[in-house]
């Protein structure tokens, strides 16, 4: 038998099936989705490229009746009864979307095409009635209930994620047309939704006939992507091939046989869960590994998801810095649209999974609460390192080369403790950043309260999370806000497992009045530019050195019997760096 071919397209399931092409048969979760029938609406959250439209599209085939596609597979050994259906297949993907009146403009076109296809007069203007409209006829026409299949239901909404009043208005839009799904539940045989987020699911999990979330439900765990056993079956004969190339490269030695390229694969691309038995390996990775035979980052490469990038640029810290601990079920499955958090965002969209389940207790009123959580973690090297290395261009978008200087010259600036130089490549790599991307010049005041001590601004933060990406993307391991007995330091570097570099950020910002010979007026003084922008740099690292020695950030490394270089930093008008090191 011929070798199948790798489905590197977007292709249908009748063209995997009837094109020769490898196939990851899920037609046993189907089975028991469809079987149960306790679930009428049912809703399914994955990453983007994680075979979610392939998923629909073979229940499509499936309502459609056509047996000879399922030939071979687990569902024609079952019983299944292959009933007919018609089906309304949405994609909601859909472009040029500006305002409420063009998403609502685009769900009349597809109602309008349906009823095209099923020789249904619409009479109705009103998309809701529309839909009952569209329905009744079907149903009145071919005897029998519709299947409702949406694929990415959470587009409309994630695409316009930093317009607010849009993504609202999006998200009403959304509300009536589930409601619609909800409310006519009589003419409808089984209705499935898939996205990525779930903070746009407002209407399917309002009312009575909610749509049933089996994003994390064990038994359905498996339904996208590829485990372990389907690598092993469907790839085995490329493993020879891809033996000997990734040997000639050096990432597997001389004597490595299969065990050993299964044991490299699942390092790079495996380890994604949600809540079942095994872990899934990005189908998206595994694809294009097995027709390049090399290992890269092929499914990052995709790019950050607009909606994550949107967001991250507002609060890069909370994104490039995420706390993996203890976020409770409510609150990841509840995402709202009004007070979205990096973790689950960063889950949905791929580049966290679930660790294991915990429980956090809080206490109300001196009563003891247990709520269900779950621990995350990146799934695995593949992620982990496109998250280090490529965040910050999608995030930031420095201009090209600057962060390739910065990787290659930094450790050994440090290591020599070359002030010169580590302040040459901070100020390269902010002036690398458009200036659009930087805070806005209101943002740009220090915070000083005198009950409270030194209070960082959103500015501050802000190039805490830039020098925090550069550093990841330069290789270090990297802790930020680490805690010494007196308070936290910004960031911590590890040089090697005994050298440690703590860091301390400063920004200062001067709002100067010129006069005509040059001079700048401040607070009744006049300085030359030059002079005052020296003065103002060096009370930042002098504040900065006073903090560290003060709150003894370099103690908790040296008791761990660390050697500790410290470094102060300021920043000044968005791109001018200055650094001291120093020993206490």
């Amino acid at each position: 038998m011929a070798q199948k071919s790798l489905p590197l397209d977007d292709l249908t399931f009748r063209e995997i099936r009837e094109g020769n092409f490898i196939y990851a048969d899920k037609t046993k979760y189907i089975y028991k989705l469809l079987e149960a029938r306790r679930f009428k609406c049912c809703f399914l959250s994955r990453p983007r490229r994680f075979g979610k439209t392939l998923l629909l599209g073979t229940l499509e085939e499936l309502f459609q009746g056509d047996r000879e596609l399922f030939r071979g597979l687990w569902i024609d050994k079952s019983g299944y009864k292959f009933e007919r259906h018609p089906v309304l297949f949405f994609s909601m993907d859909y472009t040029g979307i500006k305002t409420d009146d063009d998403l609502i403009l685009n769900i009349k076109d597809d109602l309008n095409s349906f009823a095209e296809d099923y020789e249904i007069t619409l009479t109705k203007t009103v998309y809701g009635q529309m839909f009952k409209q569209l329905l009744k006829g079907i149903c009145k026409k071919h005897g029998t209930r519709v299947v409702i299949l949406v694929d990415e239901y959470d587009a409309p909404v994630t695409d316009h994620i930093l317009d607010e009043e849009l993504a609202k208005a999006n998200r009403t839009v959304l509300h009536d047309f589930y409601r619609s799904v909800k409310s006519n539940l009589r003419y409808i045989h089984f209705a499935f939704v898939t996205g990525i987020t779930r903070f746009a699911m407002t209407a399917l999990d309002s009312g009575p006939n909610n749509f049933k979330d089996i994003s994390l439900k064990p038994k359905f765990a498996g339904i996208c992507g590829f485990t372990e056993r389907d690598v092993n079956k469907l790839f085995r004969g490329m493993f020879r091939k891809t033996i000997e190339i990734l040997q000639k490269d050096g990432e597997l030695g001389p004597n490595a046989g299969p065990d050993e390229l299964m044991a490299l694969i699942k390092k790079y691309y495996d380890g994604y869960n949600w809540l079942g038995e095994e872990n899934i390996l990005n189908p998206f990775s595994i694809l294009n590994f097995f027709e390049e035979k090399s290992l890269d980052m092929y499914w990052p490469e995709l790019g950050c998801p607009s909606h994550m990038k949107a967001l991250a640029k507002k609060n890069p810290l909370d994104f490039i810095h995420p706390s993996l601990d203890s976020y409770s079920v409510t609150d990841v499955r509840k995402t709202r649209l009004s007070n979205l958090q990096a973790v689950p965002l960063l889950f949905h969209s791929g580049y966290l999974t679930i660790d294991r389940p915990t429980v956090i207790e809080t206490i109300e009123e001196g009563i003891v609460i247990k709520e269900k959580a779950f621990i995350f973690r990146f799934p695995n090297q593949e992620v982990s390192q496109a998250y280090r290395k490529r965040f910050f261009d999608d995030i930031f978008e420095p201009k090209h080369g600057y962060l390739s200087n910065f990787t290659r010259e930094l450790p050994n600036a440090l290591a020599k403790k070359d002030s010169i130089t580590v302040a040459r490549l901070l100020s390269d790599i902010l002036t690398s950043i458009s200036f659009n991307e930087h805070p806005p010049e209101d943002d740009l005041v220090l915070s000083e309260q005198p009950d409270r001590g030194y209070e960082p601004t959103k500015t501050e933060r802000y190039y805490h999370a830039i020098f925090h990406t550069c550093f990841l993307a330069a290789g270090f391991e990297v802790h930020s806000q680490g805690s010494s007995a007196h308070g936290r330091n910004d960031i911590a570097l590890y040089l090697n497992n005994k050298v440690r570099v703590v860091i301390e950020l400063k920004y200062c910002h001067a709002k100067e009045m010129t006069d005509d010979d040059g001079y700048v007026v401040k607070s009744g003084v006049e300085y030359k530019k030059a002079e005052l922008k020296a003065k103002e740099m060096s009370a930042a690292l002098d504040k900065a050195v006073n903090q560290m020695r003060d709150k003894d950030y370099a103690g908790p490394y040296r008791a761990a019997g660390c050697s500790v270089s410290c470094l102060a930093v300021a920043i000044r008008n968005r791109n001018q760096v200055a650094v001291r090191f120093f020993e206490y």
